[in-house]
């Protein structure tokens, strides 16, 4: 491996490779002594190419809840990014039993104004999941305070909102019915909505809403459901009312009734201090799954924990490189005895 990337002039120090796909790869890097990611990728999907040249034309720069992107080149057959370097993601957090309950709510808002950021650009994401939530820990001047900031990435498939008329694409077990039927030619950026309400679910459950270990078993798992199935589902929770109501509007089968990412955000506000305070002390988060299935997780290494390469052409690759490899359930810390398979990045 070269020891050095250069992207529009600037040499960058190549440390370690952090990631792999089927159609690039992630590296580590420096540049005058500030350390970021950087993509190299044979392929990029339209949607994302514009995406990256809406940012680094500065249109959007001030995306608090989106990875920062600062560079990009097309070298030949292959197109360097130069972004953001996380510290984690949100699946490390699931997987290690770090997420603590009263930060819940300030994590899921904090993803939902990621969406918010790429809706308002006229841009659907449409592959949302723990893997693709990087976190970045910002800390005061004199380091006595810290504060981790929750980043969308992972734009390999992200579209404009005026042409979604592709086929399905995404992981199967947080895609939107409307996305698996055969009449998924014309959808909108509520398919956002739908994989953002199972993110919440796994979130606050710890085990995904929909389960299978093959593309079928998921997809016949999720077109199966009516809305009083899922209403059920989610009744029989432990969880805050308020998440209870939010998750029913967000996982509504017929798109059109599903809330959009402003109508979500707002019922995230607190009511009132009192409600807030209460909230917090009643809160009861599910107990943690009593079985290990920590052999599901061996295959996981491959995947990037720095903006997997998830260019999904069709339902065949989808099964091949999701389903087994995500677990049902997320072990409790006592079950945590493999910690090779939990993605790393160092920083």
């Amino acid at each position: 491996m070269q020891n050095t990337i250069k992207v529009n002039n600037k040499e960058y120090t190549i440390l370690y490779q952090i990631g792999q796909g089927a159609t690039g790869k992630v590296f580590k890097a420096q540049y005058q002594n500030e350390l970021y990611a950087i993509k190299k990728q044979e392929y990029f999907g339209e949607g994302e190419l514009e995406f990256y040249d809406q940012l680094i034309q500065q249109k959007f720069k001030r995306c608090k809840n989106l990875i920062q992107i600062y560079d990009f080149e097309q070298i030949g057959r292959f197109s360097y990014i130069v972004m953001e370097l996380g510290d984690s993601c949100l699946y490390n957090e699931l997987i290690q039993n770090k997420i603590d309950q009263k930060n819940i709510r300030f994590i899921i808002k904090q993803i939902g104004s990621g969406i918010k950021e790429l809706h308002e650009m006229g841009l659907a994401h449409r592959d949302l999941k723990p893997e693709n939530i990087l976190i970045k820990t910002l800390f005061s001047n004199d380091k006595n305070e810290s504060q981790q900031v929750f980043k969308i990435c992972d734009f390999g498939v992200v579209k404009n909102i005026s042409n979604l008329k592709t086929k399905a694409v995404g992981t199967p077990y947080y895609l939107a019915p409307e996305l698996l039927t055969n009449n998924n030619d014309n959808y909108s950026t509520k398919c956002d909505i739908w994989s953002f309400g199972i993110l919440i679910y796994e979130i606050l459950t710890r085990q995904l809403m929909f389960q299978g270990k093959t593309f079928q078993e998921i997809s016949n798992a999720i077109l199966s459901a009516t809305d009083d199935d899922i209403s059920d589902k989610i009744n029989k929770l432990k969880i805050e009312v308020d998440y209870k109501e939010l998750l029913k509007n967000m996982l509504k089968v017929d798109s059109q009734k599903r809330y959009n990412i402003d109508r979500v955000l707002e019922a995230l506000k607190p009511k009132s201090r009192s409600t807030s305070r209460q909230r917090q002390n009643n809160f009861v988060m599910n107990p943690p799954p009593q079985i290990s299935i920590r052999s599901q997780f061996k295959n996981r290494d491959n995947q990037l924990s720095q903006s997997p390469f998830k260019q999904i052409q069709n339902f065949n690759i989808i099964q091949q490189q999701y389903t087994i490899q995500k677990p049902q359930q997320y072990p409790n810390k006592s079950q945590q005895n493999n910690q090779s398979n939990v993605k790393q990045l160092e920083f």
